[in-house]
């Protein structure tokens, strides 16, 4: 970076290291280079990263601080471990570094996008920052696309296909939320330094930060919540047609009943009864048992059973 624009250069003169998925071999060379901290690197390509911001001591940088944040990659047909990218940026006067996974383009897309107004490394903070946060938002709203769908589905069918993919949608959701709380107690710190603030001097940009922050918080509170209704909605539905079931063996059971009710009575051997010493005896029992049964079916497949009264 410089004279406000960011080219590429040399080796040997360059105020902005970009890191992109190093072996362990570039991570230590990393490190021992600056003599920055072992730890650091620990979870730069695992979506269980955590979120931090935090003053280095002891290096080789001049006031160095670490800043963290977990972007989300759209794209949507990886699961969601393995769209969450950790970004990781260590600013110092006159020199930052950033260190991003394999699979991201963050730096690519923040300088073909926001290029022109990079004329500070805090700015280069605050647009990823910003990217990061529209990233989620669109993240989200394709989420909803899905929710949307499972609703539907839910109030038709309980199929395996249906109940697995509001488990899927659950888990991405689930990785969301936490990894938004997380990053919020981070973000709300940047926000709150002094020296960052001075330097950045751009309200206008701090003022979006804060607002898609607040948005993609309150979108995924709000699908949490809507996974969690539609979830009780296919537990409701299968519990209903387990009742149906029920009535139906119920009514069946006693279309069976009747009849053999009928058989048993007639069978008891204690005389009297009428037609036991006629052959056309048997028939006639028999005909009327199955009458009866037809009778009890064709009332009982009339009957309302969803009235309580």
């Amino acid at each position: 970076m410089e004279k406000n624009q960011i080219r590429e250069s040399s080796e040997e003169d360059y105020n902005w290291l970009v890191v992109k998925h190093g072996n362990e071999e570039e991570k230590k060379e990393l490190l021992t280079l600056f003599d920055l901290p072992e730890d650091i690197f620990i979870g730069s390509d695992e979506p269980e990263e955590v979120s931090r911001l935090e003053h280095l001591r002891d290096t080789k940088l001049n006031n160095p601080f670490l800043y963290t944040l977990i972007d989300l990659s759209s794209n949507h047909q990886e699961r969601i471990e393995k769209r969450l990218e950790p970004d990781t940026f260590i600013l110092s006067k006159g020199l930052m570094i950033t260190y991003v996974s394999r699979e991201s383009n963050l730096v690519e897309r923040l300088i073909e996008k926001h290029g022109s107004e990079l004329r500070h490394f805090e700015d280069i903070i605050a647009f990823a920052t910003l990217m990061i946060y529209t990233h989620y938002i669109n993240g989200l709203k394709e989420i909803k696309k899905q929710i949307d769908q499972l609703d539907a589905a839910a109030r038709k069918t309980t199929e395996n296909n249906e109940l697995f993919n509001l488990a899927d949608t659950e888990r991405d959701m689930v990785y969301l939320d936490h990894t938004l709380k997380d990053q919020n107690l981070t973000v709300n710190h940047l926000m709150e330094r002094k020296e960052f603030l001075d330097k950045l001097d751009n309200e206008s940009l701090v003022y979006d930060i804060k607002l898609r922050q607040k948005f993609a918080n309150k979108l995924v509170t709000i699908y949490r919540d809507l996974l969690e209704t539609i979830g009780g909605l296919f537990s409701d539905m299968m519990d209903n047609n387990l009742n149906h079931l029920m009535k139906y063996l119920d009514s069946a059971a006693l279309v069976v009943a009747v009849p053999s009710l009928i058989a048993g009575l007639w069978g008891i051997n204690t005389g009297g009864l009428p037609g036991k010493d006629n052959t056309i005896g048997t028939i006639l029992v028999f005909g009327l048992a199955v009458l009866v049964g037809i009778l009890t079916a064709v009332y009982l497949s009339k009957k309302d059973f969803s009235k309580t009264k």
